[in-house]
C-alpha cells in the first residue's frame, strides 16, 4: 500500500484529476499505465470491511472526496480500460443502499456509466444496463406488501389522498384521479441535490423580529471593520436562535451594505443548517453575494469578487445553488459582467463533477431540479427557463474546455438550441466559437446530429465559420 500513497495523496490534492495529472512515472508503477493501475487497487480486496457480497473492495474504505475524484479520473481514462472492471465499480456505487454513498459519488458513477455505454459494447453492459432501468428498490418492496391502488401502480392506498370518493365507498373512476396527492419521497440524495424542498421552519417571533430590524441599520451604517464584525457576528446568533435564518436574512437584507462590508460578513458568517434549505452556506450567498451579481452592469469589484471566491471554493455545491443556477436562469438573461464572473468560479472553485451535474440540471434536468436558492426578494429576477445570450454561449464555452463530459440527453439539448439560435446569431464571433468547441469536444456523442450541425454552421458568418464546417466533415 505504501506503494500507493503517493498517487491517493495526489487525487486528494487534485482539484481537476485527468489523465495528463498521473502521467509521471513517480506516482504509479511502471509496469501499468496510471489509469489501469489505478482500478486494480481500487478493485482490490478490503481486509478492514468485513466480508460481504459481493466482496468489499479498497473503494469502499476511501472518504467520499476521494470516491468522487477517483470516478472522474476513471471517467476521462475509459476508453484506456477494461470496461468489466469499469462495470464492477460503477455497480457497486448504483447499487448499494440509499445514503450508503454522498451524492457527488453517485453522479460520478453515473458519469462513468455513460462513458461506457459510448464504447458500443453492448455484450458486457447490457445486462447490466437493462438493471439499471428497472424500478427502485424501495418501489418494488412496496409492491411486494402494499395493496395498489391500480395494479400497474404499486403504491399502497394510505399513500394517497382523494378529496372525493362516489357514494361513500372505496371505489375510484377517472374523476377523482386528478386530485390524488402523493407522500412525498424523503430520499436524502435528492434532498442534498435541492429537489426535495424540507420541512418549513418556525415563524419568527416578535423580539427576533426587532433585533433583526435593528440589526439592519448596523449593517447599513457600519463604517469600519469592527463594526462588521460585530454585526456579522450579530446576525449569526439570530439566525441561529430563531431556527429560521431566511426570514432573519429578508429582514435584515445584507445585501444592501457596500461591498466592504459584505466581505467582512462573509468571513464571519458560518450557518452550518437551516430550516427552510438545510443548507447555510447557499443562504449566505444568495443573502449577501446573489443580489450584487443580479444587477451587475459592470466588473465586479475585486473586493466583492475575491470574497466570494473563498466561499465558493470553500463549498463548491452552494456556490452552484445559490449563484450559477440563479444568475444562469436571469429573466433578463446573462451579461458578460456576470459571465466573467461565473467563469471564473467555474474555472477556479468546481469540480468537473460539479460542472456536469450542473449542465445536465441546466439542460435536460425536470423543473423543480433546476429550482435555485434565492431570497423571496429576488425571485421575481429569475425564471425557470434559459435565456440565450452571447454571454451563455460564452459561459458554456469555457464550460466545455475544462475536463467535462456531458451526457447525451445535455448534448441533445445542446443540438436543439444550436439549430434553433443559428440564425439569431448569425454573426456572433462568441456563439461561432461555442460552436466550433462543441462539435470539437463531443463529436463522437454528436455525430448523429451532423445534418442539424451542418445547417448552422452554413448559416453563421464569422472567420470561423469555415473550420466549423471543415470540423463537420467524414474522416477520410
Amino acid at each position: 500500500m505504501e506503494a500507493w500513497l503517493p498517487l491517493f495523496r495526489h487525487l486528494l490534492t487534485s482539484p481537476a484529476p485527468n489523465a495528463a495529472a498521473f502521467s509521471s512515472s513517480d506516482q504509479c508503477p511502471s509496469s501499468l499505465p496510471p489509469a489501469a493501475a489505478l482500478l486494480r487497487i481500487l478493485l482490490s480486496p478490503a481486509s478492514t470491511l468485513p466480508a460481504a457480497e459481493p466482496p468489499a473492495v479498497l473503494f469502499q474504505t476511501l472518504p467520499p472526496l476521494l470516491q468522487s475524484q477517483a470516478l472522474s479520473f476513471l471517467s476521462s481514462s475509459a476508453p484506456l480500460l477494461d470496461p468489466l472492471q469499469l462495470l464492477s465499480l460503477a455497480s457497486r456505487v448504483l447499487y448499494a443502499p440509499t445514503g450508503q454513498y454522498e451524492f457527488w459519488v453517485c453522479r460520478g458513477a453515473h458519469h462513468l456509466l455513460d462513458r461506457l455505454r459510448h464504447r458500443g459494447v453492448p455484450d458486457v453492459s447490457e445486462g447490466f444496463i437493462e438493471e439499471f432501468h428497472e424500478p427502485p428498490r424501495w418501489l418494488k418492496e412496496e409492491a411486494e406488501r402494499a395493496r395498489p391502488v391500480l395494479p400497474w401502480l404499486p403504491i399502497d392506498c394510505r399513500s394517497v389522498t382523494a378529496s372525493s370518493t362516489l357514494g361513500g365507498g372505496d371505489c375510484l373512476d377517472g374523476s377523482g384521479l386528478e386530485s390524488f396527492v402523493l407522500e412525498q419521497d424523503d430520499d436524502p440524495l435528492l434532498q442534498e441535490a435541492g429537489c426535495v424542498p424540507p420541512h418549513p421552519a418556525p415563524p419568527l417571533g416578535s423580539l427576533f423580529v426587532q433585533r433583526a430590524l435593528s440589526l439592519q441599520k448596523e449593517i447599513v451604517m457600519a463604517e469600519s471593520v469592527l463594526e462588521a464584525q460585530q454585526a456579522a457576528k450579530s446576525l449569526q446568533d439570530i439566525c441561529v436562535e430563531s431556527g429560521n435564518a431566511e426570514a432573519v436574512l429578508s429582514l435584515v437584507r445584507p445585501w444592501e451594505a457596500n461591498d466592504d462590508t459584505v466581505r467582512v460578513l462573509l468571513s464571519n458568517i458560518v450557518l452550518h443548517e437551516d430550516g427552510i434549505h438545510s443548507k447555510g452556506p447557499s443562504l449566505v450567498l444568495c443573502s449577501l453575494v446573489l443580489p450584487k451579481l443580479l444587477g451587475l452592469q459592470r466588473a465586479a469589484s475585486s473586493v466583492l469578487l475575491s470574497a466570494a471566491l473563498g466561499v465558493c471554493k470553500h463549498d463548491p455545491a452552494a456556490a452552484l445553488e445559490a449563484i450559477l443556477l440563479p444568475l444562469v436562469l436571469r429573466k433578463e438573461g446573462l451579461n458578460v459582467p456576470q459571465c466573467d464572473v461565473l467563469t471564473q468560479i467555474v474555472k477556479d472553485c468546481m469540480h468537473p463533477l460539479h460542472v456536469t451535474a450542473f449542465c445536465h440540471r441546466l439542460l435536460s434536468g425536470e423543473e423543480r431540479e433546476r429550482r435555485p436558492v434565492c431570497m423571496p426578494e429576488h425571485r421575481e429576477n429569475i425564471g425557470g427557463d434559459l435565456i440565450w445570450t452571447e454571454s451563455l454561449f460564452a459561459l458554456f464555452y469555457s464550460i466545455l474546455s475544462q475536463d467535462i463530459c456531458l451526457t447525451p440527453c445535455a448534448i441533445r439539448k445542446l443540438v436543439s438550441v444550436i439549430d434553433e439560435m443559428a440564425i439569431k446569431f448569425s454573426r456572433s464571433l462568441k456563439f461561432s466559437n461555442f460552436l466550433l468547441c462543441f462539435i470539437g469536444k463531443c463529436w463522437h456523442e454528436c455525430e448523429n446530429h451532423r445534418a442539424l450541425l451542418e445547417r448552422a454552421a452554413e448559416t453563421t458568418n464569422t472567420f470561423l465559420t469555415k473550420a466549423i464546417l471543415v470540423k463537420l466533415q467524414p474522416a477520410s
